[in-house]
């Protein structure tokens, strides 16, 4: 799970447009950065989700903290002005004992809120 960091103050500052605009630009950079089976897609408002098949929890931090990096050092250009965004990311693995799209994502979740909660910008 994939959440922009502060993305309310983005649109309220900068207009829906370029809110828009971000999210499309994130996404582009987001699917350049996995491989052709990984799946991505947005999940509503600021919010993505990645599915990596095979890979394991180490694996998918790594892909985590490779996004992170490169959403940050690449701010993108508002009308002459710099715009830096960070993402937090929430990673989870399937479990044998409830191996469902609905314990996955509850724990992708749960995740995501721990990156949040221990400041952005970073992979739990």
């Amino acid at each position: 799970m994939i959440d922009i960091d502060h993305f309310k103050k983005i649109n309220d500052t900068y207009g829906h447009q370029t809110g828009d605009d971000i999210l499309i630009a994130i996404s582009q950079k987001i699917q350049s950065m996995i491989r052709n089976n990984d799946l991505l897609a947005r999940i509503g408002g600021e919010e993505f989700a990645i599915l990596l098949p095979g890979s394991s929890r180490k694996e998918a931090k790594t892909v985590g903290e490779q996004i992170c990096i490169a959403i940050e050092r690449d701010p993108f250009v508002i009308k002459d002005e710099m715009i830096t965004v960070t993402v937090s990311i929430g990673i989870a693995e399937l479990d044998d004992a409830d191996p469902t799209f609905d314990a996955l994502y509850q724990k992708a979740d749960s995740q995501l809120y721990e990156a949040k909660k221990l400041g952005r910008n970073r992979v739990c």
